[in-house]
């Protein structure tokens, strides 16, 4: 239909009605745009939750190989230090309980027993951590008799008498603790199994 041969009311409404249909068929496509543009937008927490899963997974990689490298170095069944690390921080490097660090929750006066010099603090070091509290583990398993179940209760409690009533002080590394009496506190303590991974801090406190 020709718009000029029509009145110019009739004309206006034709007009104004094509617009509407135009109006009709772009708005869904218009809408469909927008949403689309907004699904594609990178989610924050989406994007931060998959950043934290990559560095805990890199991390527990990282731990993997040093607890194959020392259960190697101290001859101890690498599926035993597994089981205490699990057990002691859940494989959390920075885990802190009291007096207990890192991922074998080792004490800093048991782990001066084996030779470390360091600070406290210095036991947060995953590869830190593992060399001294494996090398304990490796008294305890020897002490155990080769029992894994034992050993790992020998770990938590200490087995400073244990060692000696068998005459393994010095094939234990126990041999300077001779002439004084093994701590009334454990070598080393697990975390509460109930408690959240979140709640594991490392507080601002002083060295011990």
């Amino acid at each position: 239909m020709d718009l000029p041969s029509l009145l110019p009311c009739e004309a206006a409404r034709l007009s104004s009605l094509r617009n509407l249909v135009a109006a009709l068929v772009l708005c869904p496509l218009a809408l469909s745009a927008c949403t689309t543009a907004k699904n594609e937008q990178p989610k924050p927490a989406a994007a931060q939750e998959q950043k934290a899963d990559a560095q805990a997974s890199e991390t527990r990689s990282g731990v993997d190989g040093l607890i194959a490298k020392y259960a190697a170095a101290y001859n101890v069944p690498e599926a035993l230090v597994r089981r205490v690390v699990a057990r002691e921080s859940r494989f959390n490097p920075s885990a802190r309980n009291g007096a207990h660090w890192g991922l074998m929750q080792i004490r800093h006066d048991t782990a001066r027993t084996m030779g470390y010099s360091g600070p406290a603090r210095g036991l947060l070091d995953a590869e830190t951590n593992l060399k001294y509290g494996v090398k304990y583990l490796a008294g305890a398993y020897l002490v155990a008799g080769g029992n894994e179940a034992q050993a790992v209760r020998l770990y938590s409690r200490g087995y400073y008498y244990d060692a000696k009533r068998k005459g393994l002080l010095e094939e234990t590394g126990l041999k300077a603790q001779a002439f004084s009496a093994e701590p009334a506190a454990p070598a080393a303590i697990p975390l509460p199994m109930d408690a959240p991974r979140g709640d594991i801090s490392v507080p601002a406190a002083t060295d011990q």
